[in-house]
């Protein structure tokens, strides 16, 4: 018998995976010396880049990007682990896309391949 551990969680708990992503190369993307990246390693997103980031990430659905940010009824949703290692795959993704970090939303090849019409894998809420 195998048993699928299922948790109950927030958009806020999601906006908290995303921060630990983003908070890992928003330095980058601010496109702050390579010195003063050293000084301060460890810089965090503000509320409007953690949006930004949800709003322009390819890899989730529009339902889930409203759920995060709170646009649904919904409060909690259900997921699997597995569900939630595909979120935190395609957050670390996004977070470390030349897309993201260098505020160039231009679809290139990359993007293209990965692009929610083009990949039926691309992340939904999970029911």
């Amino acid at each position: 018998m195998i048993f699928i551990t299922m948790i109950a969680v927030t958009g806020e708990y999601l906006i908290n995976i995303i921060e630990r992503r983003v908070n890992q190369t928003i330095g980058l993307r601010r496109n702050l010396p390579t010195a003063e990246l050293l000084i301060k390693p460890l810089l965090y997103a503000t509320n409007e880049e953690i949006a930004d980031f949800i709003l322009s990430i390819p890899f989730f659905d529009e339902r889930l990007k409203n759920f995060i940010l709170g646009f649904l009824t919904e409060q909690t949703i259900i997921i699997s682990q597995s569900w939630e290692i595909a979120f935190i795959v395609r957050s670390q993704r996004w977070a470390e896309s030349d897309e993201w970090l260098h505020n160039d939303f231009r679809l290139s090849m990359s993007t293209l391949d990965n692009h929610p019409y083009n990949n039926p894998d691309f992340l939904t809420l999970p029911y």
